[in-house]
């Protein structure tokens, strides 16, 4: 088969698909990404070949076409949130985010379009926000198979979308399609999974947090307790509170080693003279690789962060700020696996929660069940098969 990948410029977004490239490719498979120019290192660092748009778009300039002229939005809470969450920050966040997604796919439609006709693909897989991919497929006759970011956020938007897409569709000339596509590629474990009545075609999560080199103390055990502390990719991105000062703070008392592994960006949030003698901070380190010697793992509860600290079943303490963050850890929390904090509970909180995340069995006994749940779940070389079952028809 040709298969064509469309994916956002988040890497983690783009990383959640990575394993099934890699699966595609070793199978035979043609195998192309589409993107915009400046995410194309990325994708050709993790060994695929990277298709460019045209141009880069300003998603800054986007969202302010958004706020200076926001859709209608529902007032009543879709299914899987609560009427309170929807009117306090979901609707206004949503309002926001699924609109600018929506205006990303008209930006790229032309392009992709253009790069879907002259690659003429058996299937197009696309991460969750490339609207436009569905829409392409729709267009030119092509399944546009989903492939989920762990937890199924999307779906509870799957009736409040297709409105702001309407104009793009129209253009297209495809009427409303559904943004969940024709089927959905599953890469979480299912007793973290919400409910959702979708073709699903289940995969096993395989950490990929972009490549790197092992450095040479992680290949030394550690002579204390390692606790690793992350917060995602850069915590600027979506008005996130850069909240590590406080995590090491927190954790200074402790007798364990603190890994603090952060972006570039984020790193310079961090001064070194501000950091404890049992912390150790480094910079753009994959966690995939920090994760196996890890005992407990403090962040943001972004997705890839939890599913790969679950792969290797380790505990976390998680601080959710955003509508996503809260709906994505609470089958965390509600597995036994973890602990939510609010991220204004204040140093005395977190260092508790944390001294019991580390120290209390049950935490890590849960990781450990979710990890076996996710080994437990087909191989990315597996999902191949029934993709290719599914194409077929």
């Amino acid at each position: 088969m040709r298969v064509l990948f469309v994916t956002t410029n988040w890497g983690s977004h783009y990383y959640h698909l990575v394993p099934l490239v890699w699966a595609m490719r070793a199978t035979g498979h043609e195998v192309y990404v589409s993107c915009e120019p400046s995410f194309a290192e990325t994708i050709v660092r993790s060994g695929a070949t990277a298709v460019p748009t045209s141009r880069d778009v300003d998603q800054d300039e986007l969202m302010k076409r958004v706020l200076a002229d926001p859709p209608d939005w529902p007032d009543i809470a879709p299914e899987g949130v609560s009427q309170e969450e929807w009117d306090g920050s979901w609707r206004a966040v949503s309002r926001r985010a699924f609109p600018m997604f929506a205006e990303l796919a008209g930006e790229l439609a032309g392009d992709v379009l253009r790069q879907t006709r002259a690659l003429r693909p058996d299937v197009i897989v696309y991460e969750p926000t490339s609207f436009v991919a569905p829409l392409v497929g729709a267009a030119m006759g092509i399944p546009a198979v989903r492939h989920v970011l762990g937890v199924d956020v999307i779906y509870m938007a799957r009736n409040i979308v297709p409105p702001v897409l309407r104009p793009l569709a129209d253009r297209l000339g495809v009427g409303d399609v559904d943004i969940l596509g024709l089927a959905t590629i599953d890469n979480c474990p299912p007793a973290m999974q919400l409910p959702s009545q979708v073709n699903r075609i289940r995969t096993r999560f395989v950490p990929y947090n972009g490549s790197g080199a092992m450095p040479d103390w992680l290949l030394e055990p550690s002579p204390r307790r390692r606790v690793g502390v992350s917060w995602g990719l850069c915590a600027s991105d979506r008005g996130r509170g850069f909240l590590v000062p406080e995590l090491v703070k927190a954790l200074s008392e402790f007798d364990v080693e603190v890994v603090v592994t952060l972006s570039a960006a984020d790193r310079r949030n961090l001064p070194e003279g501000e950091l404890p003698g049992n912390a150790r901070v480094v910079e753009s380190l994959p966690l995939h690789l920090l994760m196996p010697s890890c005992d407990a793992m403090l962040h943001q509860s972004g997705i890839s962060t939890m599913l790969t600290a679950l792969s290797y079943g380790v505990p976390q303490l998680v601080l959710p700020q955003m509508p996503d963050e809260l709906m994505e850890s609470r089958p965390l929390i509600a597995a036994g696996a973890g602990i939510a904090v609010a991220p204004e509970a204040g140093l005395d909180t977190i260092a508790e929660r944390a001294a019991e995340l580390v120290t209390v069995p049950s935490y890590r006994e849960a990781a450990g069940r979710l990890r076996e749940e996710i080994r437990r779940q087909p191989s990315p070389t597996e999902t191949v098969k029934e993709l290719e079952a599914f194409v077929r028809g």
